[in-house]
């Protein structure tokens, strides 16, 4: 049975050789016999193992294998990284920083000019009679945040588990007696003291223990941590002894050290852009994407770790954050005075793909905290609104342990000072903890609020909260935007606490929120869910590669796997098409399977690109699922003719191919030689002869992938844009030049440029 169906699908295309960022080549430049520090960023089905062997075994030094970023960070020897530089397996190659101080600037996380108190100085007095006899003179921040609604109700952050990251911590500081900690680690000395060490460092750990305080510190009348019930995971990951020296990856290692022993906020006032190895990031580079601790903070946030960090003090000027600022799902958090003036110091946003930052601001102007044993000084700095804010946020996990990095950054901006026009100097401001809890007690998401369902009829479920003693009405929406204008259902369900869904979900990711009414008026939301990706009805699990695949079977069994679906709307039925790439003309379809695989029943055209699609059905509704590259039926017959094929994709580079495969047919056995030329004949690059393949070639089929692999090219045989020193060519039209016995062709290559 043969359909004639048009469908127009692009070629599936995988990227080649790794992006290289634009510092690289600069600093490589500079070195001759040495190592450079840099991450590698392999594909998704490369082996982290395999990598780390190879960097190995040519001189370098893995120094973290980060299983979230799936890179590793290392130091290189400048020759082997410039072969590293065109290893197929690497996504992209970029230098490892390393914190320098600002030459004109004293310390980089606080306001300038600061000054380290001296021993038994003090500036946090005991407040005066009729002061706040609990707190004293550390009280303004937490009035500024209205945490004593709180505080008052007798939370105090029990159950919650919070990781810091700084420059080390005094755990025996007598303010901290009786907090919890569960776990420390230094990975600036690798091992498991926070604190100074005699011989390694002195003074380290004064910024981390100040920054602590404002959680867990006590010294009664005078300063209490308003969290001193959680536990803590304290990681060193700042190396000061020269310079004030931060490494990333102590940083991305910090974060999956903590998951892995379970972590539910993590709070770090630490921030990274210039480096001492004359590397930085460019404003350019603070979009989301680039910077390893801005990646790992993501990272975090899909894990459902709540990362709170410092927006930095390089203000007051805009685009002035430093990575991890730039985290799409971390809180970035910016300092403010007693009177709710923005500090002169904080630093502004928005990112570089034009995101508004920070997202809250806090009290960092004069604020106390611990710098000795019983000793308080005011200080000022995001690093002090950072953990402020990181300790408000440990309450509310405490009261609302569903609540999410995104559900908790919505419930805050409900009534933050600025929410009426967030901007790029306060974001939405300065929460108000007593208000957004008051909120959140009354109505909480309880699934699905994990990211990607694991189901396409999931059953939506909420906590009532303190609305259960009324009559309630909810209303739960579904849609594929944050504003609710693409609606998926929408309906009111009266007092029922949970709704499952019938009619499955497909496509973009899905937003959920219920809303609730009392008979007396009283209203509340579990507030925006989302964005809760969709999987797919079925996974393609034979001649789906992203980069292709190669089939010696003329009539290959198709195979999948769907996601599980109850009945109705369950059971599925599979429609099954198998395409022609270069015309999109339909070889063979079926309709109505009900198993999750096929063979072919009749043979398909050897040496042509196909594509197979599925369409699944539940009841009414359909979803499509394309195979994600193209597959090749090899023949491996002797060629009747010589051929050299036209290359694909053509023009290249592409969005998922950077370079281009070449193709030929040897009828004859004999001399052969493959070149490319520019349009005035000159040779840019020779493939044949050359490293890969001898000057004669045995008659066959040459350019193909090998049957059973992954790919639809021979990888020997896919030209990059480069000349044959390994420069880049510029953009414009080429010629592949195939001479063979008796046969002299060319082809026309449009090259895109890089």
């Amino acid at each position: 049975m043969r359909w004639f169906w048009l469908f127009l699908l692009p070629a599936g295309l995988a990227a080649q050789q790794p992006a290289v960022s634009p510092a690289l080549p600069r600093l490589l430049s500079r070195v001759q016999d040495t190592t450079v520090s840099v991450w590698l960023f392999a594909h998704p089905e490369a082996s982290l193992e395999a990598l780390s062997n190879r960097v190995a075994s040519s001189g370098g030094r893995v120094r973290v294998r980060s299983r979230w970023l799936h890179a590793i960070s290392a130091d290189v020897p400048a020759a082997a990284l410039r072969t590293l530089m065109e290893d197929r397996e690497l996504r992209r190659i970029q230098p490892l920083g390393r914190f320098r101080v600002r030459t004109d600037r004293p310390r980089i996380l606080e306001m300038p000019p600061p000054r380290t108190p001296t021993a038994g100085e003090d500036t946090c007095p005991p407040a005066p009679p009729g002061g706040d006899s609990l707190y004293g003179p550390s009280a303004m921040p937490y009035r500024r945040l209205n945490l004593h609604p709180l505080t008052d109700a007798g939370h105090n952050g029990a159950g919650v588990r919070v990781a810091l990251f700084d420059t080390g911590f005094d755990t025996q500081n007598p303010a901290f007696s009786g907090v919890t900690v569960t776990a420390q680690r230094d990975f600036v000395f690798n091992d498991g003291v926070v604190r100074d060490e005699p011989g390694k460092d002195n003074g380290a750990d004064f910024h981390g223990t100040a920054v602590w305080s404002l959680f867990a510190g006590s010294m009664p009348g005078r300063l209490r941590g308003i969290a001193r019930s959680a536990t803590y995971l304290l990681a060193k990951t700042e190396d000061v002894r020269t310079e004030l020296r931060v490494e990333e990856d102590h940083y991305v290692a910090a974060l999956e050290w903590a998951d892995s022993i379970g972590v539910d906020i993590v709070s770090t006032s630490l921030a990274y852009l210039v480096f001492d190895n004359n590397f930085s990031y460019a404003p350019s580079d603070l979009n989301g994407d680039i910077a390893v601790t801005t990646v790992a903070v993501d990272a975090a946030a899909r894990r459902g770790i709540i990362v709170v960090t410092a927006a930095a003090n390089e203000g007051p000027a805009f685009r002035t954050i430093w990575t991890p600022a730039d985290a799409d799902s971390g809180l970035t958090i910016g300092a403010e005075d007693s009177l709710g003036n923005i500090a002169l110091f904080s630093s502004r946003g928005p990112t570089a793909d034009g995101r508004l930052k920070p997202d809250f601001t806090a009290p960092g102007v004069a604020v106390c905290v611990v710098v000795g044993p019983s000793q308080l000084f005011r200080e000022a700095g995001t690093s002090f609104a950072t953990p402020l804010m990181a300790a408000g946020i440990t309450l509310m996990k405490e009261m609302f342990p569903t609540l999410g990095p995104i559900a908790m950054r919505d419930t805050l901006r409900a009534f933050a000072s600025n929410r009426a026009a967030p901007d790029s100097t306060f974001g939405w401001g300065r929460p108000d903890f007593g208000a957004s809890a008051a909120l959140s007690s009354h109505l909480n998401a309880i699934a699905p609020v994990v990211s990607p369902l694991t189901t396409i009829v999931p059953t939506f479920s909420w906590d009532a909260g303190t609305l259960t003693g009324a009559l309630v009405t909810y209303r739960l929406r579904i849609a594929h935007d944050s504003g609710f204008s693409s609606i998926v259902l929408d309906t009111t369900l009266g007092s029922a606490t949970s709704f499952d869904l019938t009619r499955p979900l497909k496509g973009a990711p899905i937003f959920w929120r219920v809303d609730g009414r009392t008979d007396t008026g009283d209203t509340a939301s579990t507030g925006r869910i989302g964005p809760l990706v969709v999987p797919r009805w079925a996974v393609l699990t034979s001649l789906s590669a992203p980069g292709g695949a190669v089939t010696d079977s003329a009539q290959p069994t198709f195979t999948w796997d769907p996601i599980t679906v109850p009945g109705p709307p369950g059971p599925f039925t599979y429609d099954l098409l198998v395409q022609r790439v270069e015309n999109g003309l339909v070889d063979f379809g079926i309709a109505g399977l009900q198993d999750t695989f096929f063979r072919l029943p009749a043979p398909l055209e050897v040496n042509r690109s196909y594509r197979w699609t599925l369409i699944v059905h539940a009841g009414a509704d359909t979803s499509i699922v394309r195979s994600e590259g193209t597959f090749l039926v090899l023949d491996g017959g002797t060629p009747t003719a010589t051929l050299l094929y036209q290359n694909f994709p053509n023009p290249f580079p592409t969005a998922v191919r950077d370079s281009t495969c070449l193709w030929f047919d040897i009828a004859v056995s004999g001399m052969v030689e493959l070149d490319i030329l520019d349009l005035r004949g000159n040779p840019v690059r020779r493939l044949i002869p050359g490293p890969d393949f001898p000057a004669f070639l045995s008659a066959g089929r040459y350019g193909r992938g090998a049957a059973g692999g992954t790919s639809t090219c021979d990888p020997r045989l896919m030209w990059d844009g480069r000349s044959d020193n390994g420069q880049p060519l510029p953009a414009g039209v080429y010629l592949a030049k195939l001479k063979a016995p008796g046969m002299l062709v060319f082809k026309r290559i449009v090259f895109r440029g890089k």
